[in-house]
């Protein structure tokens, strides 16, 4: 595939390839997945409740709340230990009894919600009602044994130790919105709040409505009212979640944080697909053919947490593998950063392939941004979180390889960059001076550096249950374009290391591509022009 003159049209050259100029695979495909029928159509409900909410005493007791709809309806309480009401279900208005017992504890308040919702497949529609009673009433202290001490009941004694009054905060988890098959974006609601707003906030969530253990949250806020989202990310296609809001607010009289939380709601995430971009990521000249399982688009991407970066995803037809490439915005132009390979069992990338240049990739000293995090364009259970004795997560694209912003930063330290890597002698030996030495060579002007960071796993071994790799290898081809954009010169090499310490250099690792290939099974830099491809591949010295 041509490309043009490499400074008078950079981004084309190392970001992507336009759809139209996407080279014919090498290996078969899996033809275009067929086109999904038609949504049914959605008929939304309201909701009117009066009142808004309901606050019982300590002791208990019995309310009403009238609704008003149109539509079927369940009426559902997650703290129903406490919380009774009748009826739960019926069409249109009604009239609901609500019963709360005594509450055993005399030192807190406590709070639930009643969430009604429109029944049918082709229908929605939901309110949520916060139900909150008072901690429980202490016993009658009887007569005063001598109310002539007591001080004069105009004068406050000490009023800076007043207690605050009893803490109402009304917390309404929202609906899910913007949902595909690995994000959603979730709203939530607060009000009364005491003065100085918020300590935290955010949504727990989980696939079970009874184990909410994960949390994203947006840390402080000095509102008192207030309404929010949270992006989640790295979520499994087509599963459903479980989420609630939930804030954290200083509770004065008790000297103390207390936690608000709001009613429990769901959504299902997509079944990753639906085709939303082209492939124009996957051009560069160093990634493999990929057997793809849709080879007309990506199977889906989205904007990142921060910053003007994205992710585009792509499956395989190996249900345990998955392409994410990541790009970011600097100077004006959308970067390509990395593409990688994703493997399900491994919990890792089996190799990343990116492109080195001083030009297009420049150090401005933005150093390390962040800390290891989940991968937004990967499931999260493909994904490794920690590492294990002796071994460190080792970088595929190193943090110094971006240091042009810290967007392009920050995406070095996702998941899908790393794998178990020995960290004396070897990572930390000439592994790091193997990267340093990439890094100063990297081109300028006509030449472009496309590089390959992978992991072999010849062997059983695991670390914290996670597979180890048994080799890591780097594939390098400098290749030099001419003033029109043709690729006029390749040179490659391969280097291999066993995972463990290593001594000597670098240079004793040095292969050919050739034999990484027959190794991995991977065919790579498919796009190079194979009168230079097979020379470049075959070559077994420094392209430096």
């Amino acid at each position: 595939m041509r490309k043009p003159f490499f400074l008078a049209a950079l981004a084309a050259l190392i970001v992507a390839c336009t759809p139209t100029e996407q080279p014919a695979p090498s290996k078969p495909v899996v033809p275009t997945t067929p086109t999904k029928p038609e949504e049914p159509v959605i008929t939304p409900y309201d909701f009117t409740v009066t009142p808004s909410s309901l606050t019982f005493e300590g002791k208990g007791g019995t309310q009403t709340l009238q609704l008003e709809t149109k539509a079927d309806w369940e009426a559902s309480s997650q703290e129903d230990d406490f919380i009774s009401f009748s009826p739960k279900s019926g069409h249109g208005n009604a009239t609901i009894t609500v019963t709360l017992s005594a509450n055993p504890d005399k030192e807190y308040g406590r709070r639930g919600y009643i969430t009604f919702e429109a029944v049918g497949t082709d229908v929605s529609g939901s309110k949520d009602i916060s139900i909150s009673q008072h901690k429980g009433e202490e016993e009658d202290p009887g007569t005063d044994p001598d109310p002539g001490t007591d001080p004069d009941p105009g004068t406050d004694p000490d009023p800076g130790t007043d207690p605050d009054p009893e803490l109402s905060v009304s917390v309404t988890t929202g609906a899910a919105g913007s949902v595909t098959s690995t994000s959603a974006k979730l709203t939530v609601n607060y009000s009364g709040a005491p003065e100085g707003g918020v300590y935290d906030r955010g949504v727990y969530y989980g696939t079970s409505a009874s184990n909410l253990s994960l949390q994203e949250g947006l840390n402080s806020s000095a509102s008192t009212s207030a309404y929010f989202t949270v992006t989640l990310s790295s979520l499994e296609p087509n599963t459903t979640y479980y989420y609630k809001g939930y804030v954290t607010v200083y509770d004065k009289s008790q000297g103390k944080y207390v936690d608000f939380f709001g009613a429990v709601k769901s959504f299902k995430t997509a079944d990753g697909g639906q085709a939303v971009t082209g492939l124009q990521y996957l051009g560069g000249y160093e990634i493999p053919a990929i057997a793809l399982a849709n080879t007309s688009a990506c199977n889906s991407s989205g904007k990142e947490t921060y910053g003007s970066t994205k992710w585009y995803n792509y499956l395989t037809t190996n249900s345990n593998q998955m392409v994410v490439t990541h790009t970011y915005k600097y100077d004006g132009k959308q970067y390509r950063n990395y593409t990688c390979l994703v493997d399900k069992t491994k919990k890792a990338p089996l190799w990343s392939a990116f492109v080195m240049h001083k030009d297009a990739y420049p150090d401005e000293g933005v150093g390390r941004t962040g800390n290891w995090t989940q991968d937004p364009g990967i499931p999260s259970s493909w994904q490794q979180e920690s590492s294990g004795s002796g071994y460190s997560r080792g970088h595929f694209v190193a943090s110094n390889y971006r240091q042009a912003c810290t967007d392009a930063n920050k995406q070095t330290f996702y998941n899908t960059n790393q794998a178990l890597q020995y960290q004396n002698s070897f990572n930390d030996g000439v592994w790091n001076s193997l990267e340093q030495a990439v890094k100063s060579n990297a081109p300028s002007g006509r030449d472009t550096l496309y590089v390959v960071v992978g992991v072999l796993y010849e062997n059983n071994k695991t670390i914290g249950g996670v597979p180890c790799p048994s080799h890591f290898y780097k594939l390098l081809m400098k290749c030099s374009f001419n003033t029109s954009g043709t690729m006029t010169a390749a040179k490659g090499c391969a280097y291999l290391f066993t995972n463990e310490a290593q001594s000597g250099n670098y240079s004793q690792g040095i292969t050919t591509i050739d034999a990484i290939e027959q190794r991995s099974g991977w065919d790579f830099f498919t796009n190079v022009p194979k009168s230079l491809q097979d020379t470049a591949e075959a070559q077994r010295s420094a392209v430096w």
